[in-house]
Protein backbone atom coordinates (compact mmCIF):
# COMPACT_ATOMS: atom_id res chain seq x y z
CA UNK A 1 0.00 0.00 0.00
CA UNK A 2 1.57 3.08 -0.80
CA UNK A 3 2.46 5.59 2.20
CA UNK A 4 0.29 9.15 2.19
CA UNK A 5 3.01 10.81 0.49
CA UNK A 6 2.88 8.56 -2.49
CA UNK A 7 -0.61 8.69 -3.40
CA UNK A 8 -1.45 10.16 -6.36
CA UNK A 9 -3.00 13.85 -6.16
CA UNK A 10 -4.57 16.29 -8.61
CA UNK A 11 -3.63 18.83 -6.94
CA UNK A 12 -0.30 18.95 -5.11
CA UNK A 13 1.79 21.85 -4.23
CA UNK A 14 5.45 21.55 -2.72
CA UNK A 15 4.78 24.39 -0.12
CA UNK A 16 1.69 26.11 1.41
CA UNK A 17 3.12 29.77 -0.53
CA UNK A 18 2.66 28.23 -4.01
CA UNK A 19 -0.70 26.92 -2.85
CA UNK A 20 -1.97 29.96 -2.27
CA UNK A 21 0.40 31.79 -4.92
CA UNK A 22 -1.33 29.29 -7.28
CA UNK A 23 -5.30 30.99 -7.13
CA UNK A 24 -5.30 34.63 -5.54
CA UNK A 25 -8.45 33.68 -4.09
CA UNK A 26 -7.21 31.61 -2.03
CA UNK A 27 -5.35 34.35 0.00
CA UNK A 28 -8.66 36.33 0.55
CA UNK A 29 -10.82 33.75 1.17
CA UNK A 30 -12.48 33.18 4.60
CA UNK A 31 -11.05 29.22 5.80
CA UNK A 32 -12.22 27.01 8.03
CA UNK A 33 -10.22 24.67 10.34
CA UNK A 34 -10.55 20.91 10.33
CA UNK A 35 -8.41 19.97 12.69
CA UNK A 36 -4.73 20.02 13.56
CA UNK A 37 -3.14 16.88 14.39
CA UNK A 38 -4.64 14.25 11.23
CA UNK A 39 -1.91 11.02 11.45
CA UNK A 40 -2.22 7.31 9.37
CA UNK A 41 -0.53 5.84 12.38
CA UNK A 42 0.54 6.82 16.05
CA UNK A 43 4.12 8.02 15.23
CA UNK A 44 3.44 8.74 11.45
CA UNK A 45 3.60 12.62 10.83
CA UNK A 46 0.54 14.45 11.19
CA UNK A 47 -1.31 17.25 8.97
CA UNK A 48 -3.54 20.23 9.31
CA UNK A 49 -6.57 20.46 7.43
CA UNK A 50 -8.49 23.25 6.41
CA UNK A 51 -11.13 24.52 4.06
CA UNK A 52 -11.30 27.42 2.02
CA UNK A 53 -14.75 29.04 1.38
CA UNK A 54 -14.11 30.73 -1.41
CA UNK A 55 -12.56 27.51 -3.68
CA UNK A 56 -14.74 25.05 -1.97
CA UNK A 57 -11.08 23.21 -1.89
CA UNK A 58 -10.34 20.96 1.46
CA UNK A 59 -6.89 20.26 1.74
CA UNK A 60 -3.75 18.81 3.64
CA UNK A 61 -0.40 20.46 4.49
CA UNK A 62 1.88 18.55 6.43
CA UNK A 63 3.55 19.44 9.12
CA UNK A 64 7.35 19.34 10.07
CA UNK A 65 10.72 20.38 8.66
CA UNK A 66 10.68 21.08 4.82
CA UNK A 67 13.29 18.80 4.69
CA UNK A 68 11.06 15.85 6.08
CA UNK A 69 8.26 17.16 3.53
CA UNK A 70 6.69 19.72 5.94
CA UNK A 71 4.82 22.07 4.53
CA UNK A 72 3.56 19.80 1.06
CA UNK A 73 -0.06 20.84 0.40
CA UNK A 74 -2.64 18.54 -1.46
CA UNK A 75 -6.02 19.09 -2.23
CA UNK A 76 -8.07 15.92 -0.95
CA UNK A 77 -11.80 17.38 -1.67
CA UNK A 78 -14.21 20.13 -2.17
CA UNK A 79 -17.31 21.29 -1.03
CA UNK A 80 -19.76 23.72 -2.19
CA UNK A 81 -20.75 25.23 1.49
CA UNK A 82 -20.05 24.84 4.70
CA UNK A 83 -22.93 22.68 5.06
CA UNK A 84 -21.89 20.16 2.65
CA UNK A 85 -18.50 19.93 4.28
CA UNK A 86 -19.52 19.19 8.01
CA UNK A 87 -22.18 16.29 6.44
CA UNK A 88 -19.40 14.55 5.02
CA UNK A 89 -16.82 15.57 7.80
CA UNK A 90 -19.50 14.39 10.38
CA UNK A 91 -17.46 13.26 13.76
CA UNK A 92 -14.14 14.57 12.46
CA UNK A 93 -13.73 15.65 16.00
CA UNK A 94 -13.76 12.72 17.58
CA UNK A 95 -11.13 11.19 14.70
CA UNK A 96 -8.75 13.78 14.34
CA UNK A 97 -5.73 13.18 16.74
CA UNK A 98 -5.75 9.15 16.70
CA UNK A 99 -3.93 6.72 14.59
CA UNK A 100 -5.61 6.45 11.44
CA UNK A 101 -7.32 9.40 11.17
CA UNK A 102 -5.77 10.97 7.95
CA UNK A 103 -6.87 7.28 6.24
CA UNK A 104 -10.86 8.24 7.54
CA UNK A 105 -10.55 11.92 6.28
CA UNK A 106 -9.44 11.00 3.16
CA UNK A 107 -12.54 8.33 2.95
CA UNK A 108 -15.01 11.50 3.94
CA UNK A 109 -13.19 13.40 1.58
CA UNK A 110 -13.26 11.17 -1.58
CA UNK A 111 -17.02 11.15 -0.67
CA UNK A 112 -16.95 14.66 -1.45
CA UNK A 113 -15.55 13.93 -4.92
CA UNK A 114 -18.66 11.49 -5.46
CA UNK A 115 -21.39 14.13 -4.40
CA UNK A 116 -19.80 16.37 -6.80
CA UNK A 117 -19.71 13.75 -9.62
CA UNK A 118 -23.29 13.06 -9.47
CA UNK A 119 -24.22 15.96 -9.19
CA UNK A 120 -27.51 17.73 -8.67
CA UNK A 121 -30.84 15.81 -9.84
CA UNK A 122 -31.96 17.23 -13.26
CA UNK A 123 -34.97 18.64 -14.01
CA UNK A 124 -37.60 17.13 -16.99
CA UNK A 125 -40.10 19.07 -18.25
CA UNK A 126 -42.82 16.46 -19.57
CA UNK A 127 -46.19 16.46 -20.84
CA UNK A 128 -47.93 15.52 -17.80
CA UNK A 129 -46.24 17.80 -15.00
CA UNK A 130 -41.97 17.89 -14.20
CA UNK A 131 -39.75 14.77 -12.78
CA UNK A 132 -36.74 14.71 -11.30
CA UNK A 133 -34.17 12.52 -13.26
Amino acid sequence: MASDDERPAKQRYPTLVSFYRADPVRLTSRERDVGLWWRSSGDGPMHRAAWIEETGELYLVRLGAASDGGGAVEVIGRARDGEELERALSGWREHCGMPGSLQWLRLRAARLALRARRGSPRIAAGGAGTALV
